[in-house]
């Protein structure tokens, strides 16, 4: 019966299901964060730490795959809430940072902004937000604020929650 269980299993539990069932390279395993603040900065410089050390064979394996890295984007993504992508997106900028790289994090969650949190940001009404309703009136490069991790990198948040998607949430509180 385990072997029927794991038969209708749709759940990848690790990078050998993402290597069986795709041609994707796997560049790193990144272990659960123990931390109490869910969305932490682990990566400091001169730590030799788990997470410091996870984060360094991510960086290289992935500086590696790109080749030269002066104009790339990096793009962290997935299908649901709580994954992890603004843990794994600060970390990875962060020690990119730290190695001397040129480093802008762009918070593209608009609904729910998680980068004011991580990078202590207290101006929610400035960010990638004011420069989609209006980019013929917007500064983007105004927006870019400096981190107080590293010269090297810099902020771009969310920005104000647009109206529409407040309402929304707020009638699915009341549901």
């Amino acid at each position: 019966s385990i072997y029927i269980l794991s038969l209708l299993s749709y759940r990848i539990e690790g990078h050998s299901d993402v290597e069986r069932l795709t041609r994707v390279p796997v560049i790193g395993d990144v272990p659960l964060n123990d931390s109490n603040e869910k969305h932490a900065i682990t990566v400091r410089e001169n730590d030799n730490d788990i997470m410091a050390e996870t984060f360094r064979g991510l960086r290289t394996n992935l500086l590696f795959m790109l080749g030269d890295p002066d104009k790339k984007v990096i793009l962290v993504t997935s299908t649901m809430s709580g994954e992890g992508k603004t843990f794994i997106a600060s970390n990875l900028a962060v020690s990119l940072a730290l190695l001397g790289k040129k480093v802008i994090i762009v918070g593209l969650d608009i609904r729910k902004p998680g980068l004011n949190k991580v990078f202590r940001i207290h101006h929610k009404e400035k960010g990638i937000t004011g420069f989609l309703s209006a980019p013929q009136s917007t500064d983007l490069r105004s927006m870019i604020l400096p981190s107080e991790v590293s010269d090297n990198l810099h902020v771009l948040p969310g920005g104000a929650i647009p109206v529409s998607y407040t309402h929304l949430r707020a009638h699915e509180t009341c549901a």
